[in-house]
């Protein structure tokens, strides 16, 4: 019998794969340096030397997007650990999911602002420390999400009988 492909889940992962290539790319090598200004290229439509064009200043669009985007799948941390976190304690349930729970709780309950001033305090200025204190913010957040998702699906029909089935 032959397996069907999954066209979606490639399509997906190519397109993720891509992105994340010219991020990790982005954050040590990009055509022109993201922040320099050309006053004699500005608002370029795209072409050859600008693939994206150029902003109102003269800065390379598809250089600042590479190296833009490096930040935004450091902030993914808290997505991942957050879907993680929810999905182990809405399945399972008992002491975990309580005390997971209650820390997301009283970390919600700060101002998200208020908290990240305190993250980076305790952390140090700097790009990264920002990254991932706004990171540690979003935990809760997938968390609560995924938890209550995973616990609407585990009473579900099918996965009683599933698990009644072995």
């Amino acid at each position: 019998m032959k397996k069907k492909r999954n066209w979606n889940l490639i399509v997906g992962l190519s397109i993720t794969l891509f992105f994340l290539t010219a991020a990790v790319i982005g954050q040590f090598w990009t055509p022109y340096p993201p922040t320099q200004m050309d006053s004699l290229h500005v608002n370029l439509a795209p072409c050859l030397a600008h693939p994206m064009g150029t902003d109102n200043f003269g800065r390379d669009i598809f250089s600042r997007v590479m190296n833009g985007s490096g930040n935004t799948f450091f902030v993914l941390i808290g997505g991942v650990i957050g879907t993680a976190a929810g999905a182990l304690t809405g399945y399972y349930g008992g002491v975990l999911d309580n005390v997971l729970m209650r820390v997301g709780d009283m970390i919600m309950s700060f101002p998200s602002v208020l908290l990240a001033l305190i993250f980076i305090s305790l952390l140090g200025p700097g790009k990264y420390n920002i990254i991932l204190a706004l990171g540690i913010i979003f935990i809760p957040v997938f968390a609560r999400m995924v938890r209550s998702e995973v616990i609407r699906c585990r009473e579900l029909d099918f996965v009683k009988s599933a698990k009644v089935m072995g």
